[in-house]
């Protein structure tokens, strides 16, 4: 299974009628880009830290990217992944939860930001361009 797989889920909930479907949605949205971007990380040379450090380590590695579609990765990780801790951890009443609307942005955020990393994945020049602008970041 890939993480993209994970978006897929993601919409589903959106069309539920409650909270908990829309607050499930956002942390599957979340996973889905930050699995995916760990995965491209894995896969362009870098050694991935164990799950409770993994979080931090692709979220930083994107957000100090000198690519401004990398950097733009890592900060959609970083604001979807506030929003699934606050879906997860944060069960009082809140205005962002008591409709689909905000999930719906979030999933389609999800897929554009997607859509960038495959871009960059795809372009082998641009690609080894990523990977040397993280590793001068991150000696």
């Amino acid at each position: 299974m890939d993480g993209r797989a994970f978006l897929e889920v993601a919409k589903e909930p959106v069309l539920g009628t409650t909270e908990a479907h829309w607050r499930s949605a956002a942390g599957r949205a979340y996973y889905a880009l930050m699995l995916e971007s760990r995965d491209a990380l894995q896969r362009w040379g870098f050694v991935v830290p164990p799950r409770d450090q993994v979080h931090a380590f692709v979220r930083l590695r994107f957000t100090f990217s000198p690519d401004p579609d990398i950097k733009a990765i890592g900060r959609a990780l970083e604001d979807l992944g506030r929003l699934r801790n606050h879906a997860d951890y944060q069960l009082g009443p809140s205005g962002r939860f008591v409709s689909p609307a905000t999930v719906q942005q979030v999933v389609r955020r999800a897929e554009i930001h997607l859509a960038r990393l495959d871009q960059v994945d795809a372009d082998p020049h641009r690609r080894a361009t990523v990977i040397a602008g993280i590793r001068a970041a991150f000696p």
